[in-house]
């Protein structure tokens, strides 16, 4: 027999539990060796456990369907952290229309969105698990804008760059794609592939973008360079200007690899959203040698440590425990399933996670 630990989120009927439950008064909820029903599941959720042990057969794998899978975080932290992100992806939309506009913002105020959501958690590594449970398609632009500022105030945090530094990245994330305001938005949600002719359309953002920054006031420097050369690669095959590694500044370097995490991690008009250690082997497997190579590995490292101790489902159904970020592969760590450990990089059943739980 095999024993796991599993979110009480993903219990099902017939499942039968290892020891004894107490709840946190130390009152007895549910005997050892019980089999489940759906009313004793309820009784579990009741007493707002977590986590259950239970006993599986040695040849039963623990599968859920994709509908019974849900987040092992507590259900009023996913509500306060929509209600604080909805407020602030609504103020994040009015300013990028007023600059639209031709209004003149102070850069002061867009400062303070994306660091109010920072300072309501604990940890860099809450902002990135909760980003994941958040991710409406309305008004992309806007939500897309405010997710590359708080993915890029994480990987300040991670390079440790001063406060002075961190804001203005977050100013800069939030701005970035300010010249999407310019470009029909029946081409941005264009359904399929872009023609040559489409794309190039929608390169000129970048530009556009810039020449718009003269109506945020005090906008820095860096700033300005985030939004023209976020699309910049080192190798020079980036756009608009081609420019090479030294000619490229740290914040559209910085901005470069939180826009591209976002938007692979995003449901599209034409896919749906990659999983997040898919985004990381995606990014290990062809962006060193476009992207900054130092940025990128602090990026890759932290970005897959802030998954341990968190439930992912690979592709065989199985919902394990990622324990164990390999430094070599970090889109294949070592994960938990029940008391097996399973080193993904070298699984012969050719294991991988296809979602986190």
């Amino acid at each position: 027999m095999k024993v796991i630990n599993i979110p009480a989120s993903i219990l099902k009927p017939g499942m039968m539990i290892y020891e004894d439950i107490y709840n946190y008064q130390g009152v007895l909820v549910l005997s050892k060796d019980t089999i489940l029903d759906q009313w004793q599941i309820e009784k579990i959720h009741t007493n707002n456990l977590d986590k259950i042990k239970i006993r599986l057969a040695e040849d039963y794998g623990l599968y859920a369907d994709e509908e019974d899978i849900q987040s092992v975080y507590k259900s009023e932290k996913v509500r306060a952290f929509k209600k604080i992100y909805t407020a602030k992806a609504n103020e994040v939309t009015h300013i990028i229309k007023e600059i639209g506009k031709g209004s003149v913002v102070d850069v002061r105020s867009v400062c303070q969105i994306s660091r109010h959501i920072i300072k309501e958690f604990n940890t860099v590594s809450d902002v990135i698990n909760y980003l994941h449970l958040t991710r409406p398609m309305d008004d992309y632009t806007y939500t897309h804008s405010l997710n590359v500022s708080l993915i890029s105030i994480i990987i300040a945090k991670w390079l440790g760059l001063s406060s002075e530094e961190t804001d203005e990245i977050a100013i800069s994330g939030l701005l970035h794609d300010i010249g999407k305001t310019k470009v029909p938005k029946g081409l941005l949600q264009k359904p399929g592939k872009l023609t040559n002719e489409e794309f190039n359309e929608i390169k000129k953002h970048t530009v556009l973008g810039y020449m718009m920054m003269d109506n945020v006031k005090d906008a820095t420097i860096n700033i300005k360079y985030s939004v023209l050369m976020h699309h910049e690669k080192i190798d020079g095959s980036g756009y608009p200007v081609g420019a090479y590694d030294e000619e490229i500044p740290l914040f559209p370097k910085i901005i470069a690899i939180a826009d591209i995490y976002d938007a692979m991690t995003s449901d599209r008009t034409y896919r749906n959203r990659m999983c997040p250690f898919e985004v990381i082997r995606n990014f290990e497997m062809q962006s060193f040698g476009k992207l900054d190579t130092r940025v990128l590995s602090v990026f890759l490292k932290n970005i897959a440590n802030s998954y341990i101790n968190d439930y992912v489902e690979l592709n065989t159904g199985e919902i394990c425990e990622v324990v164990f970020i390999n430094p070599n592969r970090v889109y294949q760590p070592i994960v938990r399933f029940g008391k097996d450990m399973i080193d993904l990089s070298c699984d012969n059943d050719n294991r991988f996670i296809k979602a986190i739980v």
